[in-house]
């Protein structure tokens, strides 16, 4: 076998380990690669996706960036990690071993002493279209095009994935997997206007000839430097202190920066100087939606009026009434936004919040996968992205898509919990129970992290500590069915069969299918059992065992059999 030949075959196979979710082979195959060749910037780049660490991934996109400077993907991903691009003609920085990946079987590129020439890549993407199946140049083609579908860098401490076993006693509910979950809504307004917060693009930029300190402040707040922008802004005002443009991006400084109270006294100043200024009353709207005081639907409305072209006024109030549900006042507002910026990543990103309000979940995909091609960064896009997958029922796509978020917003209890909804319904019981106890550290109210939290309780006999996650699981989606017979259960087995009982009743109206039926009734009647109501109890058993068969588990029955033939 030639050594090109060789070398394809363990690339196809390092693509293929990916696209499976097995990275540590996919590891070992272009670890090999890279001791063979390690000029290819495509070794490289798929060995970013692979590897444990932020600095080693970092690592392999700087190593890309060495040899190809203008590789795209490599770009988008250092900046999503917030690391520089290495300098021109400069190797990376060889990080610490890890346990994981020994960085320094690895020799990094140099630079070549000889001068260089013109000189075709070892592998083009032409070479590779001509080496491999079209099943494999899609997807490389795919992440040269920043598409990156591959497996991206794993999260920490998630323990090996093992199929879900099921339920073998009447103790337990039908499989995890096949829980009905709620739809899933749009955050509240605070929350999603906090998470796609970015300083409003230059609405107005007055020159200020008389100090640099305006350019200056303007490229501070564009690379988030709150503090010094506002020195900046702070410093121009003193000498121009009626400036409606400087009071109003002084605002935005200090709204970036969290102090909501110089905020909006910033934006009152702006107000003051020159009441028509449109985005001074946004900047006050989005400050007391972020936790301020204030009438934020009077400030958006007047921020339209003032400016009907106005994109980022209509966008927030869109997310103000999808917060609040008002599907139909927030339909009107992004598609305004839609028709004076069609293109805008940040208007397909509402129109996704807006179709997965409606439970339009193809819709919701495609708008999201549009604002993802035009726009990697748009990190909140991640989480409609993840949604509209799941609601969709590709799961593991959405696996994929929290995975890549996470390495760049390991933070973000929401990510842990969509991912953890991903692995949970593939059958991934361990690693979704690691994503949700990640999650609850970060937000201990998380209600579908608590619920399936609450029912490994459930299953492994800890029913005071189910009890407080099946509670949280409750209050924070009230209408959900099965969080409130797992509520019910693990009130019956801490002694109170009264309060089972209850719960039990209160989700009746919720019942929607065979299998919830199922849970309802067998539930119910282990409850009035626990109540010493055996005869009221045989009217349940009887109910259960008129649903199908396969709407319970096959032990239910037998139990609802023998009490009934009792």
């Amino acid at each position: 076998m030639s050594a090109k030949s060789s070398k394809d075959a363990l690339l196809e196979k390092a693509v293929e380990a990916s696209k499976q979710g097995n990275p540590a082979l996919a590891r070992q195959l272009l670890l090999k690669l890279l001791k063979r060749d390690n000029r290819e910037p495509l070794y490289w780049l798929l060995m970013s996706t692979t590897v444990e660490s932020r600095e080693e991934r970092i690592y392999c996109l700087q190593n890309v960036l060495f040899l190809d400077p203008e590789n795209s993907a490599a770009r988008h991903d250092l900046k999503l990690l917030d690391a520089d691009a290495p300098l021109p003609h400069v190797p990376a920085f060889l990080p610490e071993e890890t346990e994981e990946w020994h960085t320094r079987e690895i020799a990094a590129p140099k630079i070549r002493k000889r001068r260089r020439k013109t000189r075709e890549k070892p592998w083009s993407l032409r070479s590779i279209l001509a080496a491999l199946g079209l099943g494999v140049v899609l997807i490389l083609l795919a992440y040269y095009a920043a598409e990156n579908n591959l497996l991206d860098g794993l999260m920490d401490n998630l323990g090996s994935s093992q199929a879900l076993v099921s339920p073998g006693s009447s103790t337990l509910p039908p499989s995890r997997a096949t829980a009905t979950l709620p739809v899933l809504v749009p955050s509240n307004p605070q929350e999603l206007l906090q998470a796609t917060y970015t300083p409003t693009p230059v609405y107005v930029d007055t020159p200020h000839p008389e100090s640099p300190g305006y350019s200056e402040g303007l490229q501070a707040l564009g690379a988030q430097n709150w503090a010094a922008a506002a020195n900046a802004f702070e410093a121009l005002l003193t000498s121009n202190p009626q400036a409606a443009d400087v009071a109003y991006y002084l605002g935005e400084a200090y709204l970036g920066a969290g102090n909501l109270t110089a905020a909006n006294a910033a934006f009152d100043r702006a107000i003051q100087a020159l009441p028509s200024f449109a985005p001074a009353y946004l900047g006050r709207a989005r400050a007391s939606l972020a936790g301020g005081s204030g009438d934020v639907i009077t400030d958006l409305n007047t921020a339209v009026l003032l400016d009907a072209n106005y994109v980022d006024a209509y966008l927030q109030r869109a997310a103000f009434n999808l917060g609040r549900n008002n599907l139909d006042a927030a339909g009107e507002d992004i598609a305004r936004a839609a028709s004076l910026a069609p293109n805008s990543p940040l208007v397909l990103y509402y129109q996704a919040r807006l179709a997965l309000a409606r439970g339009d979940y193809a819709a919701a995909l495609q708008s999201s996968q549009l604002a993802h091609d035009l726009d990697l960064t748009l990190l909140p896009n991640y989480l409609a992205k993840a949604e509209a997958e799941q609601g969709s029922g590709d799961y593991p796509a959405s696996i994929v898509t929290m995975q890549r978020y996470l390495s760049f917003n390991g933070r973000d209890p929401l990510g842990w919990q969509l991912l953890g909804l991903g692995f949970e319904h593939t059958g991934k019981s361990a690693d979704a129970l690691n994503a949700f106890d990640h999650g609850l550290t970060l937000d201990p109210n998380l209600p579908y992290a608590s619920y399936y939290h609450g029912l490994q309780d459930l299953e492994e006999g800890r029913p005071s500590s189910a009890l407080g996650y099946m509670q949280i699981a409750v209050n924070g989606l009230p209408d959900w069915f099965e969080a409130r017979i797992g509520l019910a259960r693990a009130h019956l087995f801490t002694g109170n069969p009264s309060l089972a009982f209850f719960e039990i009743n209160t989700s009746s109206p919720r019942v929607e299918t065979d299998q919830q039926r199922a849970m309802f009734f067998y539930w119910r009647a282990m409850s009035l059992e626990a109540l010493g109501q055996n005869q009221n109890a045989l009217a349940d058993w009887r109910s259960l065992l008129e649903l199908p068969a396969g709407a319970s588990l096959e032990d239910w029955r037998q139990t609802a059999q023998s009490r009934v033939d009792g």
